[in-house]
């Protein structure tokens, strides 16, 4: 089936505004960008196009294209979160996951929500909750398992962190995943009460990968319907670009996975691509990421690159800042960077030489310029070209780096919703002096050109019009202002680039993905409102009304297209 998409207010990716455009779509890619009065039966006689008389919608001509006019609608490339973890947020979008403890206020509050959750749910034999966050309690205190012990006492209970840098467990999740006292991972800490016994508390991956495990472990049935499951979420919100970001090692459990994904492409049963970045760390010789990718990339699945993490979070003071925390003025970070300068490098060095973009967690200044350095000291030793290299998060930054983004093709990649995560906490912890260069996304748009938009997903919802609504007002979803500096809050066209072209680049996929041209993927959404003209206050109730990815429709198009008619 063709398809002729169209309306008088197409958003191409890039920085300009919509215009009136018709979109000719074949075989799941973009023919033609042609005038939106295009002449179909002229185009198809391949004659000289003249105006297009006026036709009902969706209307199915004698060679089989499909018209499709939404009017004044808003259509623009699909929505590219450009930092997700899939299989995580999958599971987390499912019923065996407690998210209802993200709205706890308190330790006792959230061991509340998590007794009435497993009280209600017999028939699981692990308790798994996502979302709880230190700065939502207005506390530094960190939690321990006796809150935990005495409303699950007989099954193992395993509490994912909002920021995903720690676990919470209860005693019998700690005997389950064989955490000991006198256990000393490479980055990261098990907690210990003052009486040298476990408190329940697993900080940073390498602290918590045995729990992590555990969270992940599901058969492969169930899995698989939890993945379709959240592939009809991903189209309702118009995402055809995800990833999977926690950085998976190369072991026949991760392999697994991506056999299952592969398999899935390959009975077109995915409504978004999927970019998988496996482990940085450790690795000078990439030639198990080599073999993933040339077993399963596809147009649905790929591995353009890999992953590291430098550091971890402000609020367990395990960021790594360039001086001291304003609260905790013993300490630039606990335990970072979470690996050796020297080991990071030779794995940067080596991971570009043979074709794969790095992506580093980075949420402080510190981390952040150590990154830059990496990448510099790549470019040294293997030319300079673009590797689309993206540093993550940047929740703060020292200015005087922001222009070594730039000379050094480095892409931000930033989640402008973290800034409503945090509510106001990042001062307590790195001063007003560094607060200006909090969650920087107009700083960092305008000096480099290639700002990556996305969600961090579970971290926060996947929702992308609270994004775009946080970042073009620097607001949280109640519509007060947050952060420090409402100087940072981005244009639409900003933002929306962001979101798709400058987010295909991040996955170094822009000539497949990222914007309506010709000869690209058919991601293609339809808003029920404008995003350029409608009101700020109300982009938050937008929704999307049409996804088609690769040409694949992933709702009733004709339906739809009566809706945007009514």
């Amino acid at each position: 089936m063709k398809y002729l998409i169209r309306s008088t207010a197409v958003y191409n990716g890039h920085d300009a505004l919509p215009s009136p455009e018709s979109i000719l779509v074949e075989d799941g890619v973009i023919r033609k960008i042609l005038p939106y009065d295009v002449n179909v039966e002229a185009l198809l006689d391949k004659r000289e196009a003249e105006v297009l008389p006026d036709k009902k919608e969706a209307e199915s001509l004698p060679d089989g294209i499909k018209v499709l006019d939404f009017g004044d609608r808003l259509v623009m490339p699909g929505f590219i979160d450009a930092h997700t973890h899939f299989f995580t947020g999958a599971m987390e979008n499912s019923e065996h996951v407690c998210s209802e403890i993200a709205d706890s206020v308190s330790e006792d509050d959230c061991a509340r929500i998590v007794g009435e959750y497993a009280a209600k749910h017999p028939e699981e034999k692990v308790i798994r909750g996502s979302g709880w966050f230190l700065p939502k309690w207005r506390t530094t205190t960190l939690p321990t398992k006796k809150s935990l012990d005495a409303v699950v006492p007989d099954r193992p209970v395993l509490l994912k962190c909002a920021d995903a840098h720690s676990y919470w467990l209860n005693s019998a999740a700690l005997q389950l995943c064989g955490i000991t006292p006198d256990m000393k991972p490479e980055s990261g800490s098990v907690g210990l009460l003052p009486d040298g016994e476990l408190s329940g508390m697993l900080i940073e991956p390498a602290a918590y990968e045995p729990a992590d495990k555990v969270f992940r472990t599901f058969p492969d049935d169930e899995y698989r319907k939890i993945i379709e499951d959240f592939e009809k979420v991903l189209a309702g919100y118009g995402i055809t670009a995800l990833s999977e970001m926690f950085a998976p090692d190369y072991n026949e459990e991760n392999n697994h996975l991506c056999e299952m994904i592969h398999s899935m492409a390959e009975e077109d049963r995915m409504s978004a691509h999927l970019y998988l970045f496996p482990r940085l760390f450790g690795y000078t010789d990439f030639s198990a990421a080599e073999k993933w990718k040339k077993q399963f990339a596809g147009k649905w699945f790929d591995i353009p690159g890999v992953k590291g993490f430098l550091d971890g979070v402000t609020e367990t003071y395990t960021g790594l800042l360039l001086k001291p925390y304003t609260d905790r003025p013993d300490t630039c970070g606990i335990g970072v960077p979470l690996r050796e300068y020297d080991d990071v490098r030779q794995s940067v060095i080596a991971a570009n030489k043979e074709g794969f973009s790095v992506r580093l967690h980075c949420i402080a200044d510190g981390s952040v310029r150590m990154a830059l350095n990496l990448f510099e000291d790549s470019i040294r030793a293997n030319g300079d070209r673009d590797y689309h290299n993206t540093i993550e998060h940047i929740e703060n930054i020292d200015p005087s780096d922001i222009p070594r983004f730039r000379k050094l093709h480095v892409i931000p990649s930033m989640q402008p919703a973290h800034l409503v995560l945090d509510e106001n906490g990042k001062i307590l912890h790195i001063g007003k002096e560094r607060i200006r260069y909090e969650w920087p996304l107009r700083s960092m748009a305008e000096a480099t050109g290639t700002l990556a938009i996305g969600t961090d997903f579970p971290v926060v919802g996947i929702d992308p019009f609270q994004t775009i609504y946080t970042a073009v007002t620097r607001k949280d979803y109640q519509h007060h202002p947050t952060g420090f500096n409402p100087e940072e809050k981005l244009t639409m066209l900003q933002v929306l680039s962001g979101y798709t072209f400058n987010a295909a680049r991040a996955y170094h996929m822009e000539d497949r993905i990222g914007s309506l041209e010709e000869g690209k993927y058919a991601d293609i959404i339809v808003l029920k409102e404008n995003l350029f003209t409608m009101p700020e206050e109300e982009i938050m109730d937008n929704r999307v009304v049409f996804t088609m990815c690769c040409g694949k429709i992933t709702n009733d198009a004709l339906k739809i297209c009566k809706q945007v008619n009514d």
